[in-house]
């Protein structure tokens, strides 16, 4: 049955069909992603924000070896660009594992050049888990705490992108200067052969908001009560670093695909940031919690709900 906005209510019939024709807000199918994306139309959808599974690690959903897991997201990876628009780029969270201590498996990096080979990798952006715990790895064998994982972009040179909707805090130090009125816009060169007006820079930023982000986004992973974890998926995603690439690489009513969409985070942003939400996930465990929580999202739709979950997917 339609709500009172009209929209066919998930699980009351609609499909993901009814989401890209706009008569549906969300749909999250129950099964292998690429049964779905194989079944959809060439320029549906606007950005693929996702979370895939790791190769070598022992899950609830099982565990892959490399080929297989290669082969797997070779599929995934051409369906996911038939599916986006000109304009639309793909987003893959992905984390380095080693096969023994001091010998990392190659996988990451045989993705990542393929990618780049094939398609085209937008810029690289890394997530830092600033809460990472130390592991037996760092404590006991002298390697240093993992805490960075790679956000894998990839899209056309010219793929959408709102830089304004990520812009970062201004530093008290930039608000310093500004204010002192000390400030020059004299050429300031530096050895490496680059240049800078520090009153243009500042002034940029107090009339953005905010000043231009780095490309390693310091995001915590440590929300016990409202994050997938907290509903017992043992591979979560920040909801702060979903919510910021939906925000950058999508607009208002834009269509957010999420291939491997784990306890919904993805979705969850997208919905409470005014865009349309197309999901799959193979685990039926996962795939209750995460309908549990599209809807909570669906329903709410407030702003001020970013601030109740920092949590993950």
């Amino acid at each position: 049955m339609p709500d009172d906005t009209g929209a066919l209510l998930p699980g009351e019939g609609a499909t993901w069909a009814d989401v890209l024709a706009g008569d549906a807000a969300w749909w999250l199918g129950l099964g292998d992603c690429r049964d779905v994306l194989a079944t959809m139309p060439p320029g549906c959808v606007d950005a693929v924000v996702t979370d895939p599974p790791y190769p070598e690690i022992s899950r609830d959903y099982g565990r892959m070896t490399e080929a297989d897991w290669h082969a797997m997201m070779r599929q995934v990876v051409g369906e996911t660009r038939h599916a986006l628009t000109a304009t639309g780029s793909a987003m893959f969270v992905l984390q380095a594992n080693s096969e023994r201590v001091g010998r990392m498996r190659p996988w990451l990096w045989e993705f990542m050049a393929w990618t780049a080979r094939e398609w085209n990798q937008i810029q690289d952006v890394w997530w830092w888990n600033h809460t990472a715990q130390v592991t037996m790895h760092a404590s006991q064998r002298g390697l240093m705490r993992p805490s960075v994982k790679a956000c894998v972009w990839l899209g056309p040179e010219d793929a959408y992108r709102n830089q304004n909707a990520i812009l970062w805090t201004e530093s008290d130090d930039n608000k310093a200067q500004r204010a002192s009125g000390r400030l020059n816009n004299n050429l300031h060169k530096y050895p490496s052969g680059g240049t800078n007006r520090k009153l243009r820079q500042v002034m940029s930023a107090a009339r953005r908001g905010g000043v231009t982000p780095f490309n390693l986004w310091p995001i915590a992973n440590a929300n016990s009560t409202s994050s997938g974890g907290a509903y017992g998926h043992g591979a979560a995603t920040p909801f702060l670093l979903c919510r910021r690439w939906v925000e950058y690489i999508s607009s208002d009513g834009a269509i957010v695909l999420d291939p491997f969409a784990g306890s919904g985070t993805v979705g969850q942003a997208a919905l409470l940031l005014s865009r349309r939400f197309i999901g799959c996930e193979i685990f039926p465990t996962y795939h209750a919690v995460a309908r549990r929580r599209l809807g909570a999202a669906y329903a709410a739709r407030q702003p001020a709900l970013f601030t109740l979950d920092d949590g993950a997917a």
